[in-house]
């Protein structure tokens, strides 16, 4: 059974004039305790953060998200939405009503995940077409959103050359070489062991027809492979060296635009996929025992061998261990996700 977790929301209150209405709601997730992830986002807020109330489900970020979609216009900031505290038991009970309905569509997407396809398609109904409408529409903007992240971001490991990245921007780790369990060894040099350890399950592929590709954008599309092709040239070119990244790569106006860019693209994508992944979870549901909807998609499971991997290293440690071949020395490249140029953001030891 899958955790559950608790969407909260808070109101601000302030002492000294306890009567105020400031309009404003936080709506959250935690995985954890709800009164210690408010005091800990007190801390620095000069206003009083009200729990008014927290709704415990197994799909909080399902819940938030669809709150923060549906109430999209009302939004300020992350998180954060207009809403009055005469409003907000209607805000908690539509969240409450939406927390239901959405286990309800991820128990059917379960069950239809895990049966196996038997080649039937079923003609959508007017209303999945509009869901279908929907999905297009996402993905005219979530595949130049994405083509804009990988641009941005591979712009920016380039830049950093031989160095250890660019202050508050780009920061570069060499990572030492290490061992990975290779499969495929495992299933030559011990077969029987490995058939031993095998399970059965189902495993779908999931595609939705008739939306934008990124080959539909080509401009943008080149200018991100090509871009994603110098980064991993600049990064070759330094592990073929055998030295380490050493000094920083300036910070420059250019280089900022170049984050900028990819501050603005990384929330867009992250929204857009949640809606993605709302409409999915919409879809599948729907499907029933048919794997697919004709034009709006198709679902094709089937039952799947696999080895479990920790049966195979608990009853065979030395095969396990045998099986294990050499990854060499990678570069770990991680851009910041937020524009925050102090001197400590950076560290040349991190």
């Amino acid at each position: 059974m899958k955790p559950s977790g608790y969407v909260y929301f808070l109101a601000l209150r302030d002492e000294s004039e306890p009567q105020r209405d400031f309009g404003l709601v936080k709506i959250g997730i935690t995985n954890g305790d709800v009164m210690r992830r408010v005091s800990a986002l007190q801390t620095g807020n000069p206003y009083d953060l009200v729990l008014f109330d927290a709704l415990e489900t197994p799909w909080p970020r399902e819940v938030e998200h669809f709150m923060h979609r549906t109430h999209a216009e009302e939004m300020l900031k992350p998180e954060w939405l207009r809403c009055s505290l005469r409003r907000l038991p209607l805000l908690v009970q539509e969240a409450r009503k939406a927390a239901v309905q959405i286990a309800n569509r991820k128990r059917n997407e379960q069950e239809v995940a895990s049966t196996v396809s038997n080649g039937r398609i079923r003609r959508a109904t007017p209303e999945e077409f509009g869901l279908h409408r929907e999905v297009r529409k996402v993905f005219r903007e979530l595949v130049p959103a994405k083509l804009a992240l990988r641009t941005s971001e591979a712009r920016l490991h380039a830049a950093t050359g031989a160095t250890l990245g660019v202050p508050g921007i780009v920061r570069v780790k060499r990572l030492p070489s290490t061992k990975r369990f290779d499969i495929n060894l495992a299933r030559s040099e011990f077969p029987g062991e490995v058939l031993e350890c095998t399970v059965s399950d189902v495993q779908g592929t999931f595609r939705w027809r008739g939306v934008p590709r990124p080959n539909h954008f080509p401009d943008r599309y080149l200018e991100a492979v090509t871009a994603e092709e110098s980064a991993a040239e600049s990064a070759l070119a330094l592990l073929c060296s055998g030295h380490e990244p050493t000094g920083v790569t300036p910070r420059t106006p250019e280089l900022e635009m170049l984050h900028d860019e990819y501050l603005k693209a990384l929330p867009a994508v992250h929204r857009l996929e949640g809606d993605l992944a709302d409409l999915r979870t919409e879809i599948v549901s729907r499907l029933g025992d048919y794997d697919g909807m004709d034009p709006v998609c198709s679902y094709i499971r089937k039952t799947v061998d696999e080895l479990d991997r920790s049966l195979f290293r608990s009853r065979y440690p030395q095969a396990y261990h045998r099986c294990s071949v050499e990854l060499p020395s990678q570069l770990r490249k991680h851009v910041y996700p937020n524009r925050s140029y102090l001197a400590d953001t950076f560290k040349l030891s991190s």
